[in-house]
């Protein structure tokens, strides 16, 4: 009797979650504009069934919700790969949430796991089409690389009046594509950082409390990493052009992980103070669209390090 009425739950929670994501999905290809913002909300429908139905019912949505991507596009490549690995980011947060690990092993066990099963997929993918993984990786790069330099040219194209030298255009283009990389692995990492706020959130409402990810704005990097700026900051300037890019790559993603950091700072303070929702709106959209601000912020995590505000304010 029980498993008769846990059965269809279960299949309506399946169907629920397939439908959320084909939504989202859809929403991305319909409306690229909107779907900026969608693609980082993807994995959540899957992580709140993983937490709420269980292992094999959100391998079930994902396998469906790629299945049906495939029918409909007709096509198996990077695009399924992008989305699968998007809704597995999804299933391995849940994971490592029920495991209640902490936040940095969340998102890096995440990272980790979700890369080494797209690095799986290729591996797999180009033994059946017998094409190197080299092949596939550097053929998306020169398109990507070509997409970006027509981007910059036809940006120059619609602004003749601004006078744009065509040559910085294309070392801007060139420099984009160098630390691609990092702004990949931020934009990620953001994407993995909200899903947690986000079914935080979601799991308090249904007074459920995860104690790991139940403090966010106390969060503070490892004070190891301040060795690894300073290392970094050093191997920018010696005359080895490969470790220079990587070097600037890493210092990219450490500041983010310091942007983090601030934002927690500031979070921290904003909830102390019980300052109003709007004006914390205001401040993080200044954040979002001025350089300036975003530089602050991670200067405030940078400095966190060290002096550690939010123990000196309670301190006080």
């Amino acid at each position: 009797m029980t498993g008769t009425l846990i059965q269809p739950t279960i299949i309506k929670n399946i169907l629920t979650g397939v439908l959320l994501c084909i939504l989202i999905i859809a929403l991305i290809y319909i409306m690229p504009l909107i779907g900026v913002f969608a693609w980082m909300v993807l994995p959540l429908p899957v992580l709140f069934y993983r937490l709420k139905t269980g292992r094999n019912a959100s391998g079930v949505i994902i396998v469906a919700s790629l299945t049906m991507l495939i029918v409909f596009t007709q096509n198996f490549a990077f695009n399924t790969l992008y989305f699968g690995s998007l809704l597995m980011t999804g299933f391995f947060l849940g994971e490592f949430i029920e495991k209640h690990l902490s936040v940095e092993k969340i998102m890096l066990y995440t990272c980790f796991a979700v890369l080494g099963t797209c690095a799986a997929v290729l591996f797999i993918y180009s033994l059946i089409y017998a094409q190197g993984i080299d092949n596939l990786i550097s053929n998306y790069i020169s398109r990507y690389h070509a997409l970006s330099s027509q981007l910059f040219s036809e940006s120059a194209q619609l602004y003749p009046e601004m006078n744009v030298d065509r040559q910085m255009l294309e070392k801007a283009s060139s420099l984009f594509v160098l630390i691609f990389p990092s702004i990949f692995i931020n934009s990620y990492l953001t994407m993995v950082w909200l899903n947690i706020i986000l079914i935080k959130k979601v799991l308090f409402k249904k007074g459920i409390i995860v104690k790991s990810i139940e403090n966010l704005n106390q969060w503070k990097a490892p004070d190891y990493l301040v060795f690894g700026v300073i290392a970094l900051s050093i191997f920018i300037f010696l005359p080895i052009y490969t470790l220079k890019i990587i070097a600037i790559n890493c210092l990219i993603i450490l500041m983010f992980v310091y942007f983090f950091q601030g934002i927690a700072v500031a979070s921290f303070f904003f909830q102390k103070k019980r300052w109003p929702f709007a004006l914390r709106f205001f401040f993080y959209t200044l954040i979002a669209i001025q350089p300036l601000f975003m530089f602050l912020v991670i200067g405030f995590g940078l400095f966190d390090t060290w002096i550690n505000f939010r123990k000196l304010d309670t301190a006080m």
